[in-house]
């Protein structure tokens, strides 16, 4: 039976008007995976679902995705949901595409419109044969070559800055300025990581790992606003002069949550095939990842990037990354 479900969103916010509005296709249930990652996306607006019964025939969808028809309700795209492709009304949407209508399935629409990859479908077979995860040595070489001179340069810049925080953190608690810490880089290999130390120095009870959680109260006076600041993480630049980390990569995570994340989320080893980095397109997307599921959540980003990896993304990156310190987003 074929059935219509419409439904408008509103957001006070301006820029929202300018939102591209979308329309689903549910071969079956309707996705509320797919449509509540765009709903949360202020780049796109839901302005229709359809749930479509193959058995009730082509005619009446037809009609409804109709190009003329999306055109005046506004429709900039269709993203369907289907169970097998051979239930799929195929040549409606083709007739779709081929009058400007964009047309995606689940995968392309998160890959190459909310740009990360899905991990949750049980067949993952699309993520070895489809384009992108490509790593050559020239690639590596460029990348590592662009590491060390920006970490040189942010160095002998932020030097004076450095010497005032250690300062500071050590007339403010007792205890060293830096703090060292095993986290996992590339190939699995643990190394130790360096920041200011921003909480209190007996921060961990019994030496059992703890995330961080906001307004954490191990956190000290001077440890609140170089994390807010992102100041802690400069000692890190170390990290990248010694080849331990990158600019740019997943955010390197410890031993002990390596281990359980890894257990609870498929493919999260994937993240230690490329070195981490001191900000990604996961840090920048994403929730801080006190918790599996916000871990999950930036695994889509992680693999985004390592899928698409280039010169403009990694400026992207940077650029956004400074916009998020100076608005400081997303720290705890």
């Amino acid at each position: 039976m074929l059935s219509l479900a419409q439904s408008y969103f509103t957001d006070m916010r301006s820029f929202r008007r300018t939102a591209r509005r979308l329309l689903i296709l549910a071969v079956g249930d309707v996705p509320s995976g797919i449509r509540l990652s765009a709903e949360q996306n202020l780049r796109f607006e839901i302005a229709r679902v359809i749930s479509w019964d193959p058995s009730d025939g082509d005619e009446e969808l037809a009609s409804l995705l109709s190009p003329d028809r999306l055109r005046r309700d506004g429709i900039w795209g269709i993203v369907v949901s289907f169970e097998g492709r051979n239930l799929l009304p195929a040549l409606i949407l083709l007739k779709c595409k081929l009058n400007g209508i964009h047309t995606f399935d689940e995968k392309s629409f998160t890959e190459h419109q909310l740009r990360r990859v899905e991990v949750d479908g049980s067949d993952l077979n699309w993520l070895w044969s489809s384009q992108g995860f490509r790593w050559g040595r020239l690639s590596q070489f460029r990348k590592r070559r662009w590491d060390l001179l920006i970490a040189v340069v942010v160095l002998i810049a932020a030097l004076p800055l450095m010497l005032i925080i250690a300062l500071l953190i050590k007339l403010d608690s007792r205890g060293p300025v830096l703090y060292r810490q095993d986290r996992v880089g590339l190939k699995d290999r643990v190394f130790t990581l360096y920041k200011f130390r921003s909480m209190q120095l007996d921060a961990e009870v019994g030496g059992v790992p703890k995330w961080a959680a906001v307004e954490d109260p191990r956190v000290t006076r001077v440890g609140k606003f170089i994390r807010y600041t992102r100041i802690d993480e400069l000692p890190q630049l170390v990290n990248v002069l010694r080849g331990d980390m990158s600019i740019i990569g997943p955010r390197p995570e410890r031993p002990y949550f390596v281990e359980r994340l890894a257990q609870a989320i498929p493919l999260y080893s994937a993240r230690h095939y490329v070195k981490p980095g001191i900000t990604g397109w996961a840090q920048i997307n994403a929730p801080y990842g006190a918790s599996i599921d916000e871990a999950r959540h930036k695994l889509r980003y992680d693999l985004y990037y390592i899928k698409h990896c280039s010169l403009f993304l990694d400026l992207l990156i940077v650029l956004r990354t400074i916009r998020v310190v100076l608005l400081r987003e997303g720290a705890r």
